[in-house]
This record gives C-alpha cells, sequence and structure tokens, in this order.
C-alpha cells in the first residue's frame, strides 16, 4: 500500500460520470459569462433606442461588465486558494444571476449600467474558477483538449443568443401595438441570458471541492475520499484494489495558516508570480492573452453596432462607417436593430465554433506554440485584408475569422498558464492574467468608441499590429 501522486490517480481513474457533471456545470458556467459579458453585445443597439445612447455612452456600457471583472478578479483569485474552486463559484453565480435579475428591472441607462457593472464584479468567482476546477480534475494528457471543450460553451453562447434575439425582434412591433411599449423584449433577452447560470449552480451543488485544492490545505483525507469516490463510480472498485491509500501533491508547498491581514495575504499570494522562475513564462502568456482579447473581444462587442451602420455599398469598412459619421455625431439611430444583423452574429458565432473545432483537432498533431502562432498569422492576414475588401460578404468573413482566429485561442494560452503554474497559485495566476487581459478589453472598448469613425484605419490596423506580435511572442513559448 502506497501514497500516489494524485495526476496519477487521475489518469487511473480518466474520464468518468462525475467529471462528465463537472464538464456540464462548468460549460453551463462560461455560457453563462460570455451571456453576461460579451452577450449583452446583440442587445446594446436596442438599449441604446430605449435610451437615447450616444456612441460613447454605448462604450460605457459595454464596458461595465468587463469593468466588474477587473475589480473583481484579484480578490476572488486570492479568496478561490484561501477557501476553494466550488465554493467561490457557488458564491459568484448566486450573486451574480441575482445582479442579472434585477437589471431587467431598470427604468435608466445609468441604473442598468450600475446592475451590469454588479454583474460584472460578480461572476468574476465563477470567470476564473471554471477553468481551473475542470483542470484539476483532468488527466494531464487531456487537460488543454477538456478545456477546449469546455470553452466551446463560447461559441454555442456566440450562436444562441443571437438567434434567440432573432426570434424573440419581431414581438417589438406586438408589443407596441398591443401595449404601447417599445424596445422592451431585449429585456426578455437579458432574462434568457442568464438561465444557464442556474443550471450551472444546481449541478454544483451535488459537486466536490477540487482534491487538488483539498491537498494544498492539508486535507489529504478528505482529498484521498473524492478521488476514491471518482475511482469507484468508474472503474467499481476502491483504490486500495491497486494498492493506493493516499494521494499527494508534488506541485503543492506546505499550507501556511497566514493570520496577518488580507491585504499583505493578497500581496504574498500575487508576488510569486512576477519573480523567478516564474515571472518569464507568466508575462509571456499574459501579453498573448491580452492580444487576444484585445482583438476578439473587443471587436466582438462592437459587432452589432458595425453592422448597424454598415451599408451594402461597394466599399471598404472605414469607407462605410465615415459615410455615416454625421449620423454617429447626432445619435440618429435606425431603431429597431435590423434582424438580418442578428443572422450575421449567430454566423460570427459559427465560425467561432468552427475555428474552435479545428484547434482540438490540431491538438492531436501539433503544440500548443505551433497552433497559436497559426492562428494569430492567419488572423493578421484576415485583419490587413479589412484594408481593401469592398463586397459585403467577403468583409463579413473577414471580419468573423479576424475576431474569431483570436478567441478561439483564449482556451489554449489558458491550459498553457495551468500548465506551467504550480497548483498553490494556479488561481492567482489564471485570474491576474485575465485582469489585464480585462483591461485591455476595456482599452480597445474605448478606443472602438473613441476613434471607430474619425480615425478607422488607424483603429483597424492598430488591432492588425497586436495580433503581430502576439505571433510573435507566441515563438517565445516553445522554449517554456
Amino acid at each position: 500500500m502506497a501514497v500516489a501522486d494524485i495526476d496519477e490517480v487521475l489518469d487511473l481513474i480518466g474520464f468518468g460520470r462525475m467529471q462528465v457533471l463537472m464538464f456540464l456545470a462548468c460549460t453551463f458556467a462560461s455560457i453563462f459569462i460570455v451571456n453576461e459579458v460579451i452577450g449583452i453585445n446583440v442587445v446594446t443597439v436596442d438599449v441604446a433606442c430605449e435610451f437615447s445612447l450616444t456612441t460613447m455612452e454605448l462604450s460605457v456600457l459595454s464596458s461595465a461588465g468587463f469593468a466588474g471583472l477587473i475589480l473583481g478578479s484579484h480578490y476572488s483569485g486570492y479568496k478561490t486558494d484561501q477557501i476553494g474552486r466550488r465554493k467561490v463559484m457557488m458564491y459568484s453565480l448566486c450573486m451574480a444571476v441575482s445582479s442579472s435579475m434585477i437589471s431587467i428591472f431598470m427604468p435608466t441607462y445609468y441604473l442598468f449600467t450600475l446592475l451590469r457593472f454588479m454583474t460584472g464584479l460578480f461572476i468574476s468567482g465563477a470567470s476564473i474558477n471554471n477553468i481551473t476546477y475542470m483542470s484539476e480534475y483532468t488527466k494531464v494528457k487531456f487537460r488543454a483538449s477538456a478545456i477546449n471543450f469546455m470553452c466551446y460553451a463560447f461559441a454555442v453562447s456566440a450562436i444562441y443568443v443571437p438567434l434567440v434575439a432573432y426570434m424573440l425582434t419581431p414581438m417589438n412591433r406586438v408589443l407596441f401595438t398591443m401595449y404601447k411599449l417599445d424596445w422592451q423584449v431585449w429585456r426578455l433577452i437579458v432574462f434568457i441570458n442568464m438561465t444557464p447560470g442556474i443550471v450551472s449552480i444546481i449541478l454544483l451543488a451535488t459537486l466536490p471541492e477540487s482534491a487538488k485544492f483539498l491537498i494544498y490545505i492539508g486535507q489529504d483525507e478528505r482529498a484521498y475520499e473524492i478521488v476514491n469516490r471518482l475511482y469507484k463510480l468508474k472503474r467499481k472498485q476502491d483504490l486500495t484494489s491497486v494498492g493506493i491509500t493516499g494521494v499527494y501533491d508534488p506541485d503543492s508547498p506546505p499550507f501556511d495558516e497566514d493570520h496577518t491581514n488580507c491585504c499583505v495575504k493578497i500581496w504574498r499570494g500575487t508576488a510569486p508570480l512576477f519573480r523567478l522562475p516564474l515571472v518569464g513564462n507568466f508575462m509571456i502568456c499574459t501579453f498573448i492573452l491580452c492580444g487576444y482579447l484585445f482583438v476578439g473581444s473587443a471587436i466582438s462587442l462592437w459587432f452589432m453596432e458595425l453592422r448597424q451602420l454598415m451599408g451594402t455599398k461597394q466599399m471598404t469598412v472605414c469607407d462605410m462607417l465615415q459615410e455615416k459619421s454625421s449620423n454617429i455625431m447626432k445619435a440618429e439611430r435606425v431603431c429597431p436593430s435590423k434582424t438580418s444583423n442578428f443572422i450575421d452574429s449567430a454566423v460570427l458565432g459559427g465560425t467561432f465554433l468552427g475555428c474552435s473545432i479545428a484547434v482540438s483537432i490540431c491538438l492531436i498533431f501539433m503544440r500548443h506554440f505551433q497552433i497559436l502562432f497559426l492562428y494569430t498569422v492567419l488572423a493578421t492576414i484576415c485583419g490587413l485584408c479589412l484594408n481593401f475588401l469592398v463586397d459585403t460578404v467577403p468583409i463579413l468573413v473577414a471580419t468573423a475569422l479576424f475576431t474569431t482566429l483570436c478567441t478561439s485561442c483564449i482556451p489554449l494560452i489558458s491550459s498553457v498558464i495551468l500548465d506551467l503554474m504550480p497548483t498553490h497559485i494556479r488561481g492567482m495566476a489564471i485570474s491576474m492574467s485575465f485582469l489585464f487581459a480585462r483591461v485591455s478589453v476595456i482599452l480597445a472598448n474605448v478606443l472602438m468608441g473613441f476613434c471607430m469613425v474619425p480615425y478607422c484605419l488607424l483603429t483597424f490596423n492598430l488591432f492588425v499590429l497586436v495580433t503581430l506580435v502576439v505571433s510573435i511572442l507566441t515563438c517565445a513559448l516553445r522554449k517554456s
């Protein structure tokens, strides 16, 4: 009888029934996160119509959820390494669902924006834990693939949210005719967006805490009971039958009961990321993640607004937008959303799903850095093409690929971060990386709001430059 490395035990367990439930819980949590933070862009045009928003106000609304994520993610990263992955996810999802529900009834732009900020703040705990929690119950060999499959949820969200909006938008006319209510259907769409969060809460209530986290805090017996239960469910026998009576994690240092104040604890948990030997890999991965979110998420957030402003003439994107500049400055909007734009948004989601599936296939015979390099170079080419394409369909294809080739790499670079970081600061590493990345999204969002029309060529080519720099940085991952 012996004590075994927990990763070796996970290899013996494989992917059983409990891992399927974990996968579903984390997947629904991912859908909820995307719906609340990025999916809001599907209804921004109708929100702008109801509240008579300018482009700058719309930029603030689009950034509100990300601002909340930024403020909450560092503290959430600290708490997840203190009280557990599952517990933080449960608290986070419950508060975020409540906040999202309240936001539906807000009568003014400022109150609605405040509640979107609060939703982003509360959801930060789930956003950094869904990947971490799933990875700590997946064998090392299949970790990147499992995370990539789980993040298909992002693409599913990008498809079903605009399709729901497409089906419900005709209700605007009915509501206006019968009850004199206009632009109200977007509130129902926001309600539908939050339902995956409720499903995730229900599933998480039946699941155990991360066994690796329990080992880190010294609860080895409880960790062994959990992995033994997983082994029983999969193999129909105890771990003792293969000579394993306990588990340990070689990556976890002894847990230190620190009684200093919260700020000092957070600093002590963060500081190792900026010291040798972790700082090099951490900064490279963080810069790459920032680049992907800077390009992919920002353009996704503005996709519906761009489609609403673009016409069907034989013109480049920038020429079309500058033709509409006088209307934008006067906030003269075309209301409500053009229903065809929802289909275009669903096509964007379908392209995202296709790129994610291609990543899963490439993982079979390519290394991480090779996939990241290939996708980023292709994204750079698509971005350059937007300078001279004049037909609507090629413009949509190039825009969709430019965006989704970047966003589909986010799960892959996240798995690289998890592989390179030890267990005891894994949650903090993910939270810090995504904190910087979300700051980059807000910067890109503000850039789009202020410069999209007056400096269109400069703005779009800045995004292209970012992808080019990221493609160079991915080459450094080969040494990791």
